[in-house]
């Protein structure tokens, strides 16, 4: 063996080494090189192998096979390659030899075994076979395809003379050790160890490893589930949601999605009303409650609604009477109020309209009712001055109504008398019912508002239209597609009114859609919807037939409250499935609670008359036994 250069044979200590190992390979298997050079320096020598203090030649011991000698990684941009390069040889426990046809013929190669092996090291060369084939050169046929440089493939005796050897290797190539058994094989060598202790260890690590990774992989599916369900039961609209959301409250294992006290509802119910009646209050000018107090216009549809508001919240400040009276008499003043032939018609709904209508006259109906049931007056003859003006809007309501049909028109003047409208119709139910709260007759007779009662209930029930989407009651009688969110369940609140009041039956068809159209609220998230009914009527001026196009705006949220509490007072609520139970407690909740004052922002900024439809809302959560 001929040696590059010349130095002392005799091997260094163990405490001089720098280097685990040198790697020596041709610029073409440089992929390889770079492999081998990670795959060593990751490896962490097991703690149970009792690796001993000293490798073969003695020297400190250590926890991995680190670091290892790649010359072109450590030697970049170095001014004197072969001294480095020996020095790096002298400072390494082993010489790695990728081999491989180009590495057999590498001048570089070869000088770095040789010099390796001056140091007396030659049993310390390891041989890593990528490509090619050993002893090629020796065979017959082509020795191209020899892979071992010549220095690895003899060794020099005692007296010097050659002699061939079979060199220690690992073999990457295909149907061989493969990568794996390949690495460890020259570890073992590297650390005095049986192969067959690290594969088994490996294998052991391997497991660990995919056991380790099956359970990481578990907990991120559990903890993904899991926060799939938090979404779905915090609210979130994915597959399955509406049924965990249900077995969650069927159960009582919501997390995301608890239900306030009642007495806290109740508590927020009670501010809001204060707040709101404020707002009407301040409406106020002179003997009227503005529309909107920002507008200056007086209309008695909103007036009375106003009223009708602040006297039928709970627990409320009722008004004085030196307050509240001439707002009671102000539209039997009102040159919107109409008398023909003798015949009262009520209000118009704006000064300059074709035809009187129904709404205002029943709200004030409503007005004059509640204000007779909290009686605020101090002296008998302020009460009977309220109690002459309500018979009077009663008898005006008369062109409204007729009794061959039940139900209630929206014009004065119509055409057709018997083209019963599901708006004017629901607020006399109300109106009536109103009237019954406070222990009045209609028209003087107990027998006949109660018999009006039945009536506008069964004209109501016979107009609910279950083939549509959500099942209800339409508005307005023109471009009819859906049914009105809003005017459905104030309707659903007066039937649920009446069954309280009387005992009037609602057909179980209707009382099952009641749960299912607020749960559906909930699910779409549609609080604040509303909707207009348009209207195009027929009407009777003189010797002439006009029609009158009219809209009235619908609003969803106050009606929302009214009924979600009605419901969770009647008797449907303690029949009902739990979890039907509890979505509409959590639904009152979320309206009263969550979305009150942005709902008392936009009743200030809507009117009048949304104020007093969310304050007659909630006057149903505050508790009034009379309600």
């Amino acid at each position: 063996m001929n040696a590059v250069n010349t130095v002392d044979a005799v091997e260094s200590p163990d405490y001089e080494y720098k280097y685990w190992a040198f790697i020596s390979y041709s610029h073409r298997d440089e992929r390889w090189a770079r492999w081998l050079h990670h795959a060593l320096e990751t490896y962490r020598i097991p703690k149970r192998l009792n690796f001993p203090t000293s490798t073969r030649g003695g020297g400190p011991a250590n926890d991995r096979i680190y670091p290892v000698f790649r010359d072109r990684d450590e030697l970049s941009g170095g001014f004197d390659l072969s001294e480095r390069i020996t020095a790096a040889l002298k400072q390494s426990r082993f010489l790695i030899v990728i081999c491989s046809p180009s590495a057999s013929k590498s001048r570089h190669v070869c000088d770095e075994i040789d010099t390796f092996e001056s140091l007396g090291r030659e049993h310390r060369v390891l041989c890593f076979i990528v490509d090619g084939e050993p002893g090629a050169s020796s065979s017959p046929g082509p020795a191209a395809a020899e892979c071992l440089p010549p220095p690895v493939r003899t060794r020099r005796t005692r007296d010097g003379a050659l002699v061939p050897c079979e060199p220690i290797a690992a073999d990457v190539r295909e149907g061989k050790d493969g990568r794996t058994n390949a690495k460890l094989k020259l570890i073992a060598e590297m650390l005095e160890v049986p192969f067959d202790v690290l594969k088994q260890r490996e294998g052991r690590r391997r497991l660990r490893r995919r056991l380790q990774l099956a359970g990481a992989t578990l907990a991120v599916c559990v903890a993904a589930l899991a926060s799939y369900l938090l979404a779905l039961d915090a609210g979130f609209r994915g597959p399955g949601g509406t049924t965990l959301r249900r077995v969650a409250d069927r159960h009582g294992m919501s997390l995301l999605r608890p239900v306030p006290a009642n007495a806290i509802v109740a508590d927020k119910a009670r501010e809001l009303s204060t707040r709101l009646a404020q707002q009407i209050v301040s409406a106020r000018k002179g003997d009227w409650l503005l529309s909107n107090p920002n507008d200056g216009i007086v209309m008695v549809w909103s007036h009375a609604q106003g009223l009708f508001g602040l006297l039928s919240a709970p627990d409320a400040t009722v008004p004085a009477a030196e307050w509240l009276a001439p707002l009671l008499t102000a539209p039997f003043t009102s040159d919107q109020k109409i008398e023909r032939d003798a015949v009262k018609y009520g209000w118009l709904a704006e000064s300059g309209d074709p035809s009187p209508m129904a709404p205002p006259t029943l709200w004030t109906a409503m007005s004059l009712a509640a204000a007779l049931r909290v009686d605020p007056f101090p002296t008998a003859g302020a009460r009977a001055q309220t109690r002459a003006h309500f018979e009077y809007v009663q008898e005006a309501l008369d062109p409204y109504h007729t009794d061959t049909a039940g139900g209630w028109t929206l014009f004065a003047y119509q055409v057709d008398r018997s083209d019963d409208d599901p708006y004017a119709t629901t607020l006399a139910l109300m109106a009536l019912l109103e009237t019954r709260r406070a222990g009045l007759p209609w028209r003087g007779s107990v027998e006949r508002r109660d018999a009006l009662i039945r009536h506008a209930a069964a004209v109501l029930i016979k107009q609910f239209d279950a083939r549509r989407q959500p099942p209800g009651w339409m508005s307005g009688n023109q471009s009819l597609v859906n049914t009105s969110e809003g005017l459905t369940l104030q309707i659903y609140g007066r039937l649920l009114d009446a069954r309280s009041q009387m005992g009037l039956a609602i057909p179980p068809p209707i009382a099952a859609e009641i749960p299912r159209l607020l749960m559906r609220i909930a699910e779409n998230g549609r609080e604040f919807g509303s909707d207009n009914g348009e209207y195009s009527i027929p009407i009777r001026l003189g010797l002439e037939s006009v029609n009158v196009k009219d809209s009235v705006y619908f609003l969803s949220y106050p009606w929302a409250i009214d009924c979600a509490a009605r419901w969770l007072a009647s008797e449907d609520a303690h029949t009902a499935a739990i979890e039907d139970r509890v979505a509409i407690e959590r639904e009152l909740a979320h309206l009263v609670v969550d979305l009150g004052n942005q709902a008392s922002s936009e009743a200030e900024k809507g009117g009048t008359f949304y104020s007093a439809e969310m304050l007659y809302g909630l006057s149903a959560v505050r508790g009034n036994s009379g309600r």
